[in-house]
């Protein structure tokens, strides 16, 4: 667990450390959360197994993925674009987006500033004692909803990737 403060000159989480979050599927690490920064920016790394999307949603922070291991596949305002390990994808904050694993596995970082996503993500999610993803608690969209209004995501729809072709293996 992250127990990164405001106070602190310095917040060094070692790998596969943080504060653990499961979210509808996804584990998320908190690396550091907004508090540490005064709420400038928060980051996290998400694990994702192949299959797993968000919906088409907004944010109210800039965003920005960093692409670990694995691929995703992201609709940004209307039009989809693929990235794999060494990528970078930054999202203005208000651009309607949503993203699927394509691999087996996709890891990734998410910057966002100003830093409020680790709270949406412990009021979305659960906490996770398990890192393993058959413990993964089942998605519970009544928490998510009452999180997307407390932070000012919006849900615009369904993950637009109906057609998508997922790779194998």
């Amino acid at each position: 667990m992250s127990t990164a403060t405001a106070g602190q000159s310095v917040n060094a989480v070692p790998a596969a450390q943080g504060e653990a979050v499961w979210l509808n599927g996804a584990l998320m690490d908190i690396k550091s959360p907004a508090e540490w920064s005064g709420d400038a920016f928060s980051l996290a790394e998400v694990a994702m197994e192949r299959g797993r999307a968000t919906g088409l949603h907004t944010d109210p922070s800039e965003e920005t993925f960093y692409i670990l291991d694995g691929e995703l596949l992201f609709h940004i305002d209307g039009e989809q674009r693929g990235a794999s390990a060494g990528d970078t994808i930054a999202i203005r904050r208000g651009v309607p987006h949503a993203f699927i694993a394509t691999s087996a596995l996709a890891r990734f970082l998410v910057l966002n500033t100003p830093g409020t996503h680790d709270r949406f993500f412990r009021a979305a999610g659960y906490p996770a004692t398990d890192r393993d993803f058959k413990s993964a608690p089942p998605p519970d969209l009544e928490r998510t909803r009452a999180a997307v209004e407390r932070f000012g995501v919006q849900l615009l729809g369904p993950a637009p990737f109906e057609n998508v072709r997922l790779q194998s293996g």
